[in-house]
């Protein structure tokens, strides 16, 4: 039997320990718009939460973050050009 499809217990601990109480207030899509580049990889969305609306929160994070076209679309609609054009070049940079 593999681990594939099974949600670790937990989520609600870790969650608070990566995430701000104002990263929580953004929509996922906000916080993946300005947020996106600085993560290497995620696997939160893999866990149970008890807070059924945090969970919902990391599960949706989750489906963008694996998704370029996605990020693309949150940064067009919550970035300003200015902000667009730094989350490029960090991009670059990180490199």
């Amino acid at each position: 039997m593999t681990n594939e499809g099974r949600r670790n217990e937990g989520g609600d601990e870790i969650a608070q320990a990566f995430f701000s109480p104002a990263d929580l207030q953004m929509a996922p899509e906000e916080y993946a718009a300005r947020h996106a580049h600085e993560w290497g990889c995620f696997s939160l969305h893999r866990h149970l939460f008890r807070d059924a609306v945090l969970g919902a929160w990391i599960y949706r994070l989750g489906d963008i973050l694996f998704d370029a076209e996605e990020i693309e679309r949150c940064r067009q609609r919550f970035l300003t050009p200015a902000e667009l054009a730094d989350v490029r070049r960090k991009e670059t940079e990180e490199l």
